[in-house]
């Protein structure tokens, strides 16, 4: 006796696809997950896993206003997926110090810090400390710091535990997760999506979330007037081993484009470069390079660190860098979950609730319509 299609197929394997998967499971929807290759096998695979709303810009705006309530969310449902699923996200409210290195980072620093309390009052907590405070906080700095903002309520994850965490929490509220299984396209009848063609044949479902990441442009070719205008753009990090006597820090450091977080085993994931490159997933000797650079100028002492290893993810961008959360125009069935750039790992609770109320048939909230997909033309 064959099985009924699933009420929802969920197209993609990474933190955005799994964090999909679960929220509608455990709303009741028997869903079905597709990946490719391997779970957290792309950008999800190659995250620090920052947990970080106001990123490197503090602009308001919608990545803030959502990143702000994911990471709310972030305590209660880790905890969450571990009891029901049995693996542990490694959630840290770490905090993270943003570094200004000159009079005229603190000048850019302290603006910031205004326009965040402009925008959400006192929700992160910010404080300023001057060049002893911080290095008081972390005694590893560079001497050369001028200052720096402490934000202590955001934090980090370990980014691939976090997906498989969320498709184990799914698996156990009764979703099914197959990999191995390419999605080419999608199957319609009239004006509506009713399946996903794949090399072993057409899967059914009553309704389908595409989660592709920097692959979600190909199974959209002759939907609407364009594909997904998205495109790949590569990050390298590298990882760490502190030298002796030297502790890792506490909080995230964050100086110009280099961040450094300190993990549970002890190691120091250093990112990223941002790389328009094409699908090109390579660790390049100038990419390290950089990073290794980057990283000394933050922390002097790390020039005698040991390399551990070093990898490549390439994040899904769209022209914006805004994600595309919504219902594809002018077809039932169909709704993206994509083009979240920097930001899957923050946004996945959000967008798992987004998404949810999506297929239920409700409308994206006013905080959220400037992620819909009309503002792309497709």
């Amino acid at each position: 006796m064959s099985r009924p299609p699933p009420d929802v197929l969920v197209v993609g394997g990474g933190v955005v696809g799994c964090a999909v998967a679960f929220f509608l499971a455990r709303e009741g929807f028997r869903t079905l997950l597709l990946e490719e290759r391997a779970l957290a096998s792309g950008a999800s695979g190659a995250a620090a896993g920052m947990l970080a709303p106001i990123g490197e810009g503090f602009a308001p705006g919608p990545l803030l206003r959502l990143g702000l309530a994911s990471l709310g969310a972030f305590p209660a449902l880790c905890a969450e997926l571990r009891e029901r699923g049995g693996i542990d996200p490694e959630y840290e409210p770490s905090g993270i110090l943003r570094i200004a290195r000159d009079a005229a980072e603190v000048e850019g620093l302290r603006a910031s810090m205004r326009a965040v309390a402009a925008a959400c009052g006192d929700a992160l907590g910010l404080a300023w400390l001057g060049h002893d405070e911080a290095r008081r906080l972390v005694p590893c700095l560079a001497p050369s710091i001028a200052g720096a903002v402490l934000s202590p309520r955001e934090g980090h994850v370990r980014s691939p535990v976090l997906a498989r965490a969320y498709a184990a929490a799914a698996v156990s509220l009764g979703a099914e997760v197959e990999t191995g299984v390419r999605v080419e396209g999608f199957v319609r009848e009239g004006a509506r999506v009713v399946g996903a063609r794949t090399a072993e044949g057409v899967r059914a479902a009553g309704a389908i979330v595409l989660c592709a990441g920097a692959w979600s442009a190909a199974p959209t070719e002759g939907l609407g007037a364009r594909a997904l205008p998205i495109e790949p753009v590569r990050g390298q990090i590298l990882r760490l081993e502190p030298p002796p006597g030297v502790a890792a820090p506490g909080p995230i450091l964050w100086g110009g484009t280099i961040y450094l977080v300190a993990k549970r085993d002890g190691s120091l994931s250093v990112g990223a470069t941002e790389e328009r490159v094409g699908f090109d997933c390579r660790v390049t000797a100038d990419g390290v390079a950089a990073l290794a650079a980057g990283a000394r100028s933050l922390v002097p002492s790390l020039g005698q660190a040991t390399f551990r290893d070093a990898w490549a993810g390439l994040r899904p961008a769209l022209p914006d860098r805004l994600p595309a959360i919504g219902a594809w125009p002018g077809l039932d069935g169909l709704f993206v979950a994509t083009g979240h750039h920097r930001n899957g790992v923050l946004l996945s609770p959000e967008t798992g609730r987004l998404v949810t109320d999506l297929v239920r048939g409700k409308a994206l909230p006013p905080d959220a319509r400037e992620l819909s997909l009309e503002r792309l033309r497709l």
